[in-house]
């Protein structure tokens, strides 16, 4: 029996031929990721797609954005004229890998172009003689009730802490509701050094979209925990005030997280997209899952072109702290 074993083993060794595949290079589209939200400007980041089994590098990045497109914007008001505006480009300072990236925005503070709730949004992209189009629409805003910082039960740490609210439903239409998140303050020990070190979000973080069809016209409480830094099932929760301890005995002072909350309406070909990309997300990267093909509303290209009902909260996370008033940012605020 042995003997037959390694004959086998002999011709299937001998049988073994190098198999190279040729894989198909992936077609260069342009991946538009868009927005206008009520009370600012529209803000439009254009870059190229890459092909899944293309190799990433310094060069990847540098090239990633595209910095010589014609945008254009436009809306109709209720008497049948037209506004318009083409948009300049910027350049965002932006952390490693990236340094930074290109923005199609307006900052010069004239206001002639701002977001309305209730309009519809035409978008134009003019790129190597490729017109890529989409629209969408700004839905009416709907406020949470109100915003708590709690502890959380669950957390080994004593200075992990949650931020909860209460939201009550309109019952009369269906809403598509979009989370997001940044902490613009947070700090922590350096490691290997008794350091501390600031490192707030660079942007939002997606923590959820989807309509309101298992709760419409209720009132319920519900939590909006951390996003992990690189993606994944969003579970975390906050630091308020702490120490923590140095090798040497050195105590150090940990100031609390400050986190913004970006709480949206959105119409549903954008909800469709930004949900695919959140269940996408929470996969954690498992090699096993599915692949997605994301529901885009761009026509000729990839990506999305929303329009969000956006109100701002500002939530210090400090023990009993409860917010009911929404918070105004700063343009640089939304698109970072």
């Amino acid at each position: 029996m042995r003997n037959c074993i390694f004959l086998f083993l002999a011709i299937f060794i001998s049988c073994q031929e190098e198999i190279t595949l040729e894989l198909p290079q992936s077609q260069e589209k342009v991946v538009v990721e868009g927005a206008i939200e009520n009370g600012f400007p529209p803000y439009i980041i254009l870059s190229k797609n890459q092909g899944y089994f293309e190799p990433i590098d310094s060069n990847t990045y540098q090239n990633l954005f595209i910095k010589d497109a014609e945008v254009k914007v436009w809306t109709y008001n209720d008497d049948g004229s037209k506004d318009s505006i083409i948009l300049e480009e910027y350049t965002i300072p932006a952390p490693p890998p990236l340094n930074q990236f290109s923005v199609y925005t307006d900052l010069s503070g004239s206001g002639q172009f701002i977001g309305e709730e209730g309009k519809t949004y035409f978008l134009e992209v003019i790129y190597n003689d490729e017109i890529i189009t989409s629209q969408t629409i700004i839905p009416f805003s709907t406020p949470l009730d109100s915003l708590w910082v709690e502890k959380d039960t669950l957390a080994e740490e004593e200075y992990k802490y949650e931020i909860r609210g209460w939201f009550t439903d309109n019952g009369s239409i269906q809403n598509n509701i979009l989370v997001r998140s940044k902490m613009i303050q947070h700090y922590e020990k350096e490691e290997d050094k008794c350091n501390i070190i600031s490192k707030p979000d660079f942007s939002f973080k997606l923590l959820d979209a989807g309509s309101d069809i298992l709760f419409n016209g209720t009132s319920f409480e519900t939590f909006f925990p951390k996003p992990p830094e690189n993606g994944g099932f969003p579970n975390g929760s906050y630091n308020i005030t702490h120490t923590k301890e140095c090798d040497d005995g050195t105590v150090l002072t940990l100031q609390n997280d400050i986190v913004l909350i970006k709480f949206c309406q959105i119409d549903e070909p954008s909800m469709k997209f930004w949900r695919g990309l959140s269940r996408a997300s929470a996969s954690g990267g498992n090699p096993f899952s599915e692949p997605l093909n994301l529901v885009s509303n761009i026509d000729g290209g990839l990506g999305v072109w929303t329009g969000y009902g956006a109100i701002y909260y500002k939530v210090p996370v400090v023990q009993d702290t409860v917010i009911f008033e929404p918070f105004t940012p700063q343009i640089t605020d939304i698109f970072k």
